[in-house]
């Protein structure tokens, strides 16, 4: 697959590459998918959070952060959940 990358955002690409974050634009395309996708999940997971509490379902808050903990790990370690 062929990607354009529009003009404007050719010098931050070029700057991403030169400062050896990313070898060449397609990790950069990929990197920003995997961002899109992560994005997306989110959505849906604070949506079906609010239907929750909407339902009136509750969790503890112990528990809420020690699972914002493990998907935070998961991000970092570059896992998509």
């Amino acid at each position: 697959m062929n990607v354009q990358i529009p003009s404007d955002f050719s010098p931050a690409v070029q700057k991403l590459i030169s400062e050896g974050r990313f070898r060449n634009e397609g990790e950069i395309v990929a990197e920003g998918i995997k961002l899109v996708l992560m994005r997306e999940q989110l959505a849906r997971d604070v949506q079906a959070g609010l239907d929750d509490l909407d339902a009136g379902n509750r969790i503890a808050a112990d528990d809420v952060y020690a699972k914002a903990r493990k998907q935070i790990k998961a991000i970092e370690d570059g896992q998509v959940l």
